[in-house]
């Protein structure tokens, strides 16, 4: 009885091949040995969700005549927040060096919406296509040699028929009116398409025209649309017909549009309110020198429109002051009342009215949007004669 006796030969110093699912990367594995492939992580913007994705890898064993390869695996993560429109989905998956991946399929509700093979294992997706309400997305994964494994299935929440309940007041004007009148909006808008229907009920006041505009809280922008007196004095109807463009579809999600309702002594505008998805806060916050620290006893006022967005991570400001003309800077801050911080976001004076200061959709951190809603942040805006701050808002989200 003969026996073969097979040598290996230690392979040379050089990267194995990794399969990966993010970005053509190679492997810097040593030689023989049991190596990690590098890990890739990508974001998208697209949709109101985005999915994680990557990959990661570990080596065959040569097994004689083949090579022996544990099946790949693959995970899939929630959105965060509720989707709307074109989601990308994404995945992150697993796979042994030397072995491939050869297809990944995403599911929603157990039938496929989508495959692919390339290296970034995403897609996007229409969520238009499901109704409203909660979804279940799965993955698999298929490797080279015939061999699959599923994600764990995860819950999305679809929403592209959000319905808004808006009240209307002089407060959000600014400066604001002297009015004693009121509204209230109800307006249902789909994603998809981009009908909006609905109507407002005013008291109080006598309007003129209700329309409905594209600006942040805290500044003013056109009409989109005027709506149309309904069947009362104080009811005013959106027209038939009425669509919005997926642009302005955007805006909304983003809390940039909103309805005012303008009076023969206040053609411009008695009343306003801010339209405000569930991912949108807003709050307008008071500036003294009374809040600065230590106090500063300075003849000057503002009032702070902070919009922020919780989903995406973004802050948008508007400041209007008056007797800070010279101010040098404004910025939003870290810190609760009482106390200092740093730096989040630099604003930009405006180039004709120089008591207006503002950002839009700054990138900001979810330790940020955590700071703002527990009240820690704050608008400073600072002069030569008082460079750490002349004036001061606290944004307090109190009651959101």
């Amino acid at each position: 009885m003969s026996i073969a006796l097979r040598i290996r030969r230690a392979l040379p110093a050089a990267p194995l091949c990794a399969a990966t699912a993010l970005l053509a990367a190679l492997g810097a594995c040593g030689g023989g040995g049991m190596g990690m492939a590098p890990t890739s992580m990508a974001t998208d913007a697209m949709g109101s969700g985005s999915m994680a994705s990557g990959s990661m890898g570990t080596s065959c064993m040569d097994m004689g005549m083949s090579m022996s390869c544990a099946a790949p695996t693959i995970a899939i993560m929630a959105p965060v927040g509720t989707v709307s429109r074109t989601v990308t989905l994404r995945a992150q998956v697993t796979v042994m060096q030397g072995d491939a991946v050869a297809r990944v399929d995403f599911m929603v509700d157990g039938a496929r919406v989508g495959t692919t093979s390339g290296e970034i294992f995403s897609l996007s997706w229409d969520s238009t296509t499901v109704s409203d309400g909660a979804h279940t997305l799965s993955a698999t994964v298929s490797d080279g040699v015939g061999q699959s494994s599923s994600a764990t299935p995860v819950t999305i929440e679809v929403d592209n028929h959000p319905a808004f309940t808006i009240a209307l007041s002089p407060a959000q004007i600014v400066p604001a009116p002297t009015s004693a009148g009121s509204g209230t909006a109800h307006l249902s808008v789909n994603l998809g398409t981009g009908a909006l229907s609905g109507s407002v009920v005013l008291s109080g006041l006598t309007a003129t025209a209700v329309t409905l505009n594209e600006a942040f809280a805290g500044n003013s922008g056109l009409g989109l649309m005027s709506f149309s007196p309904g069947a009362s004095a104080n009811e005013w109807q959106v027209p038939a017909g009425a669509l919005l463009t997926e642009e302005q579809v955007t805006t909304l999600l983003q809390g940039g549009l909103y309805v005012t309702a303008g009076t023969t002594a206040n053609p411009a505008g008695e009343l306003r309110g801010q339209i405000t998805p569930t991912n949108v806060l807003v709050v307008f916050s008071p500036l003294s020198g009374a809040q600065e620290v230590p106090p500063v006893a300075i003849p000057a006022a503002g009032v702070a429109a902070t919009t922020v967005d919780t989903q995406a991570n973004t802050l948008t400001v508007h400041v209007h002051a008056t007797g800070v003309d010279d101010a040098l800077a404004a910025e939003v801050d870290d810190g609760a009342a009482g106390a200092t911080g740093t730096q989040l976001a630099a604003l930009t004076r405006d180039e004709i009215d120089p008591g207006h200061w503002s950002t839009l959709l700054t990138a900001v951190s979810a330790a940020d949007i955590g700071a703002f809603k527990a009240g820690n942040c704050y608008i400073n805006v600072m002069t030569g004669a008082d460079p750490h701050g002349a004036i001061r808002g606290q944004i307090e989200l109190t009651g959101h």
